[in-house]
């Protein structure tokens, strides 16, 4: 693996070699994020064509900026290879590629990026169903049959709209490639059905799609953007409403299938000639890339104004007018679509039915709607029985728009009428001590800043199913970048794209599980990833945490203004906590960064104030890196007890980096020094061989010993040697590592009086990882162990 590099505009040559073969040498190379740019011909369509090509070709001159477009191609089975060539972006390569591509990432780095270098991936075809961009694993999950009349695209003649070919030949190639976010534009070929059946094979489609896009390329749930449908064909027919209505039905919401996608409303950009291609692919690729730095980088508004007016409800009051309620609706009016004067002056677009809005056959009537704030209040004409659904602009070419003050319009809805209802509290789980050091799973390690409540639902479902919760795992824990802002009175807000349901819901889904939920915040103004820190805001924090029935705070340091003594906001924090036991009877664990001296007062407060403590930095899936935590976590052992733990960072078993053999010294010797042991790799996913070193029971109970006496180096240490770890357990027994550091096998010995047993003491030998005993041995024991390898046994005296 490359270590990371920080994007610049620097160029770097790259020479790849091996045991056999020429070298290979990649010249002009740069770091920065890539946009992986696929569907159909919206999205194909190029730069030359565009309403204003001539002045944005010519000023398409990116030093920064790179373009690869993949070359058509179909195979009924997987291909490994792609043909395609990067290039500069300038005006003489930009002609013939995506316009909406193109267009997105230049305003993304207009708007934010900056001199970070962009590469943008196109990867289309036009004319074609999503069908063919999925895997057969992924069509499987669609009960097709009876959705789709495209069930079987198949037939003597093969072509690019069969089932899974465009994915062999123009996806499966590039999985692995490092993205940033994917745009999609596709769907008129999908189009042929105005029924809410063709809504839902649409909506199961691209769920899955996205699904199993984000499931092979294994970096967590990357940003997935796409284009809601434009306005085309005739108005009277309703069958590209209603894959809009499944386009929205795909953006994150609570109890949703999916999170961390977006969209971009062009409701208002059809022309008058009703074709399929609206030519201003510029405005386009403008609110995409309002999309993307909102979905990707949790950018709210008003420091990005991403979104046109969002349904939140439609109220059926008691004066017989329905309250409509939008998100982002300030500044909220009507106008109509390319031009057109009249087109707003007479009925408004929305209509209402007394029929369910799941019944085909619905009857629809017209409205008056008038604009109030962030409300329409609409009335019926003609209806005599209760509305029950509600639609706004569902028909093929809209002619009227909704737009509120930052010109972006409303995405046509077909939504229920209901009323509203109080939000039900579960009740709490009870914790009352941490007994044992705390074991669960962690985000950052894996998912970085692609977590979202998708991914943790997985993972506590996961837990359950393959035993790590019967071993002992009790934690799903998010790390950064689950927060966005705060409210006007200075409550924390989840990013309501990649956790919709909110953290209350979140959190009792876990509890459902039988498992228990944490979050991260920073001492800061700031997160590390810049999100909004506790500074200033501890107790109303707490108080919102408590609330929330979280069960574990990680509380990191990184940046903006900061309390002089860090040992201010942990005590504000335990503050809160202690309050919040005392209220609901509910314990939260504090986990504190960081405490990694002796000489330092917070050998002191960091017990008085936490539950545990980083005593080093971030670890990494690297052997130095775990032996350098190791080390430094030593230093801290004697203020380790009861309730209260040294951290020497999370698990990196699965991760890539470690070997098998690493991957078992490192959990052994994190059982041994009493760690807490959070996983932090993809758990959903995890390998045989890393989930049977977690799940270790007799190497866990280790971990897990009621005595909470911490295990150390008891021989002198040795960076390329052997060394030997003890800890002292409940029952009088000897946990004892033999850790080979060196890149030799050796014969490492320890003796009884090294590890605290009487000198001349019989003892039996147990292997913790074979579970087997070994026989008895007096005054020492001895056993040949492999390069950055351990021996790990418990010896126990005859009583």
């Amino acid at each position: 693996m490359l270590d990371p590099v920080e994007a610049s505009a620097k160029t770097y040559n790259i020479t790849v070699s091996g045991e056999e073969g020429d070298s290979i040498t990649l010249t002009d190379v740069m770091y920065g994020n890539v946009i992986f740019c696929s569907g159909q011909s919206n999205m194909v369509y190029p730069m030359i064509d565009i309403a204003n090509a001539t002045a944005e070709i010519a000023a398409a001159n990116h030093p920064m900026m790179r373009l690869f477009q993949v070359a058509i191609n179909q195979s009924q089975t997987p291909l490994w290879d792609v043909n395609g060539t990067w290039e500069l972006c300038t005006p003489e390569s930009v002609p013939i590629f995506s316009a909406v591509c193109y267009m997105t990432g230049r305003y993304a780095t207009e708007m934010h990026w900056g001199d970070i270098p962009l590469g943008l991936v196109q990867s289309t075809w036009g004319g074609t169903p999503i069908q063919a961009w999925m895997s057969p694993a992924a069509l499987a999950k669609c009960p097709s049959a009876s959705l789709s009349p495209y069930r079987d695209l198949r037939s003597d003649v093969h072509g690019p709209t069969d089932e899974s070919v465009l994915y062999n030949a123009m996806i499966n190639p590039l999985v692995g490639l490092s993205i940033r976010a994917v745009l999609w534009y596709q769907g008129e070929e999908n189009a042929h059905e105005a029924s809410l059946n063709n809504t839902k094979m649409y909506h199961c489609y691209l769920t899955n799609l996205i699904t199993s896009w984000r499931d092979v390329w294994g970096i967590g749930d990357f940003p997935f953007l796409f284009v809601q449908l434009a306005p085309y064909g005739s108005g009277a027919d309703d069958t590209v409403a209603y894959i809009r209505q499944a386009e929205l039905n795909t953006l994150p919401k609570p109890g949703g299938e999916i999170d961390t996608t977006g969209m971009a409303v062009i409701i208002d950009l059809g022309e008058a000639d009703h074709r399929v291609h609206p030519r201003n692919k510029t405005e386009v690729g403008r609110r995409l890339a309002l999309q993307l730095l909102h979905v990707a980088l949790g950018i709210q508004q008003p420091n990005v104004n991403f979104s046109g007016p969002s349904l939140i409800r439609a109220l059926a009051l008691t004066n017989g007018m329905i309250e409509v309620e939008f998100e982002y609706g300030d500044g909220m009016f009507w106008e109509g679509s390319h031009g057109c004067i009249q087109c707003c002056n007479e009925t408004s677009p929305v209509q209402l039915s007394s029929d369910s809005m799941t019944n085909d056959s619905a009857i629809w009537f017209n409205t008056t709607a008038t604009i109030k704030g962030t409300k329409l209040y609409v009335k019926p004409m003609g209806m005599s029985q209760m509305p029950k659904a509600i639609r706004l602009n569902f028909n093929n070419f809209p002619e009227c728009v909704l737009f509120n003050k930052y010109l972006l319009p409303a995405s046509p809805f077909l939504a229920s009428v209901e009323m509203s209802r109080d939000r039900l509290r579960d009740g709490y789980p009870v914790v009352n001590e941490l007994k044992t050091p705390p074991m669960g799973f962690n985000s950052w390690n894996y998912y970085h800043c692609n977590i979202d409540e998708q991914a943790v639902k997985e993972t506590a479902d996961a837990f359950v199913s393959n035993g790590m919760a019967k071993a002992g795992y009790q934690f799903i824990n998010i790390d950064d970048c689950w927060m966005v802002q705060r409210a006007p009175n200075g409550t924390i807000q989840p990013d309501p794209v990649r956790f919709p349901s909110g953290m209350k819901a979140l959190a009792d889904y876990v509890h459902s599980k039988g498992l228990k939920f944490g979050l991260y915040t920073a001492q800061g103004s700031r997160t590390c990833q810049g999100r909004p820190g506790a500074y200033g805001h501890e107790l109303q924090d707490a108080a919102t945490y408590c609330e929330w029935g979280i069960d574990y705070l990680k509380i990191d340091s990184c940046g903006g203004s900061k309390h002089p003594n860090n040992s201010l906001t942990w005590q504000l924090f335990k503050q809160g906590f202690d309050k919040c036991q005392a209220t609901t009877g509910h314990f939260i664990v504090m986990s504190v960064e960081s405490c990694g001296s002796l000489s330092s007062p917070c050998h002191w407060y960091a017990p008085a104030f936490s539950n545990l403590w980083r005593t080093c930095g971030d670890i990494q899936a690297t052997w130095a890196s775990v032996m350098s935590n190791l080390d430094k976590n030593n230093a801290m052992a004697s203020i380790a007890m009861l309730g209260h733990y040294n951290d020497p960072d999370m698990l990196q078993v699965g991760n890539v980096g470690l070997s098998e053999t690493e991957a078992k010294s490192h959990f052994s010797l994190w059982c041994i020094v009493m760690a807490p042991l959070l996983a932090g790799t993809d758990i959903m996913h995890v390998s045989n061989e890393s989930l049977a070193i977690m799940t270790a029971p007799e190497v866990v109970a280790v971990n897990q010993d009621p005595m909470a006496k911490q295990g150390t180096r008891v021989s002198p240490a040795n960076a390329t040697g052997p060394e030997v770890w003890a800890r002292h357990l409940h029952d009088g027994s000897v946990a004892i590592a033999l850790l080979n550091r060196g890149e030799e096998a050796m014969t490492i010995t320890t003796t009884w009086d090294e590890i605290g047993l009487q000198s001349n003491a019989e003892a039996t030998i147990r292997d913790l990882w074979a579970r087997k005993d070994l026989g008895t041995a007096t005054g020492k024991y001895s056993s040949k162990v492999e390069p950055h390898d351990v021996f790990l046994f418990k010896a126990t005296p005859a009583s």
